[in-house]
């Protein structure tokens, strides 16, 4: 890895419950969010509302949408309205929202963003990374600015059941380097 990839910040967004690996597909979970920085990785302690739209968001990434827009499509989301479905004793919980509650909730992701950033002196911006962008018509637009990665976490009942290795979890909050993402086997 080069020193200015190492520098770049990106995303990583783990689900948990796929039916296929490697494949996101509606049912599953959004478990957890990492920043990817400077050889490490930070779990942001986003709850699940803001989990479901910031993954939306990075699916969405390469255009800006309005808080309108991002309320209307979420309600036509697949992934989002079978959102953990998957799981075993899933209880349904749709996602809904709306157009005010999609700026209160990017306002304090944004908060819980740079509290992270702050706590571990990280030379990012969370305005520069969950960016909202001023239309001509005075309309603010939102989206996730880094790169992103999506990783599928298998359930802590998968394993040696099922004739593989048993897994160990991905242990909260900051922890050692990318790297440590790699599934280790016992």
């Amino acid at each position: 890895m080069t020193r200015e990839n190492f520098e770049i910040p990106k995303l990583q967004i783990v689900h948990d419950h796929a039916e296929f690996r490697g494949q996101c597909m509606p049912g599953e979970e959004v478990i957890a969010v990492l920043l990817l920085y400077r050889g490490r990785r930070y779990r942001i302690p986003w709850g699940p509302t803001h989990l479901i739209l910031a993954d939306f968001l990075c699916r969405h990434r390469w255009i800006s949408l309005d808080a309108w827009q991002i309320a209307e499509k979420m309600a036509n989301d697949q992934f989002v309205q079978q959102h953990g479905m998957n799981a075993s004793g899933y209880h349904g919980r749709p996602a809904r929202t709306s157009r005010t509650s999609v700026r209160q909730q990017i306002k304090r992701m944004r908060g819980v963003l740079a509290q992270l950033i702050l706590e571990h002196g990280l030379n990012l911006n969370a305005w520069n990374i969950l960016r909202s962008e001023k239309t001509s018509s005075s309309t603010v637009r939102y989206r996730i600015t880094l790169d992103v990665t999506w990783e599928h976490w298998p359930g802590l009942d998968d394993g040696e059941a099922n004739g593989m290795p048993s897994i160990v979890p991905i242990c909260p909050g900051p922890v050692g380097s990318v790297n440590a993402l790699s599934v280790e086997v016992h």
